[in-house]
């Protein structure tokens, strides 16, 4: 019988491993793509190093791993960070190592004064957290066979070798830039406030629904933890006029407000509505509003323009129903609780409809500046 069944037995699973992997790389684009900043980096900064025959090089290659970021301006801060601290340890580091040598007796209270000094420095000013280490790394290591002020010099030179070649690395190669992660972090904020707000549409319409609002606004919470972070690394781009930042800093308090309304509509919705008439237009409000702010969150990276009209018209009808209410004197017959929870839910409905509207508006901004 020919053997040729195992050879194409393994020809078929290698393919799939193949495509499997392929796949798996597709997915990773980002990290693979930070992947080779970082060797690149690396390797530079080993090669320059080298040629700037900087006797500790591999100061400079730690550097350069540590500072490359997934974005340009979050190198920058890393980068200008670690230079501070470094600059800042290694004066303290080369006074304490000097006078080690004029008092050797001294050594573990010169070590201990200066360790607890630079961490005060550090604690308060989290900029100057490599401070410390550099300092004690120079007390320790120049008091036998280094100059303390030679070793601060040196010190500085080779973080400040890795920090650039670090800068360069991300600036070059698969360039990344901070504006890109706002974007990301803010259509992901908006996703997880429309997921929101579709919950509570279904729950006002007695469909089922998975999603765990707790769990959700704990979600809501880090993404816009990470936006806010990403708009500081975009100024700092911004300031260093590598790049600008088509986001205003009034698009993450938008989406701000917007999770308070949410929360808002989430509390009058926890017990079900005392006017059973005012489910339906509730309903299709929150979901009318929740296809908007997707919608609105899409459109900053190139999408279609979200639906004002049709938004415009859940909230009318929403409108009309609280008016129908009130000309037939159904809120008058609501008792007290029943009434706070009932009008807090339209309020907290209103405030939904501006902030929508004035997302909205941050979004085209941001798209005219892009374009």
């Amino acid at each position: 019988m020919p053997d040729s069944a195992p050879s194409d037995w393994r020809r078929f699973v290698g393919a799939g491993f193949s495509r499997s992997a392929l796949a798996a790389a597709a997915r990773r684009q980002s990290e693979l793509r930070h992947a080779v900043r970082v060797s690149a980096a690396v390797v530079a900064a080993y090669a320059l190093a080298t040629l700037l025959r900087l006797p500790q090089g591999y100061w400079a290659v730690f550097t350069a791993v540590i500072v490359v970021q997934s974005s340009l301006g979050a190198t920058i801060t890393a980068s200008i960070e670690r230079f501070m601290g470094t600059v800042v340890g290694a004066a303290v580091g080369a006074g304490a190592a000097w006078l080690h040598t004029r008092h050797p007796e001294w050594g573990g209270l010169i070590l201990a004064a200066c360790a607890a000094s630079l961490a005060f420095l550090a604690a308060v000013r989290p900029a100057f957290k490599v401070a410390p280490v550099t300092a004690v790394i120079m007390l320790i290591g120049t008091t036998t066979h280094m100059d303390p002020l030679t070793a601060a010099f040196l010190r500085v030179a080779e973080i400040t070798v890795g920090s650039l070649v670090g800068v360069a690395a991300t600036l070059l190669i698969f360039p990344a830039r901070a504006h890109e992660s706002v974007v990301e972090s803010s259509q992901k904020a908006a996703g997880l406030l429309a997921d929101l707000l579709s919950h509570y549409a279904a729950k006002l319409e007695a469909k089922p629904s998975e999603l765990d609002p707790r769990g959700h606004y704990d979600d809501t919470l880090k993404a816009l933890a990470k936006l806010q972070t990403a708009m500081t690394e975009a100024d700092r781009e911004t300031a260093s006029k590598l790049s600008d930042r088509s986001v205003s800093d009034a698009l993450p308090r938008t989406l701000w407000r917007l999770r308070n309304d949410c929360v808002m509509i989430g509390r009058a919705l926890r017990e079900p509505l005392p006017a059973p008439d005012l489910a339906p237009p509730t309903a299709a409000m929150l979901a009318a509003s929740s296809a908007y702010l997707r919608a609105a969150a899409q459109s900053l990276s190139g999408g279609a323009k979200p639906d004002r009209l049709a938004f415009a018209e859940g909230h009318k009808a929403f409108q009309d129903a609280i008016e129908g209410m009130r000309d037939v004197g159904a809120t008058r017959e609501l008792a007290f609780d029943d009434a706070a929870r009932t009008f807090g839910l339209v309020f907290a409905v209103e405030n939904l409809f501006a902030n929508l509207g004035d997302f909205a508006d941050r979004v085209e901004e941001a798209a005219s500046k892009r374009d």
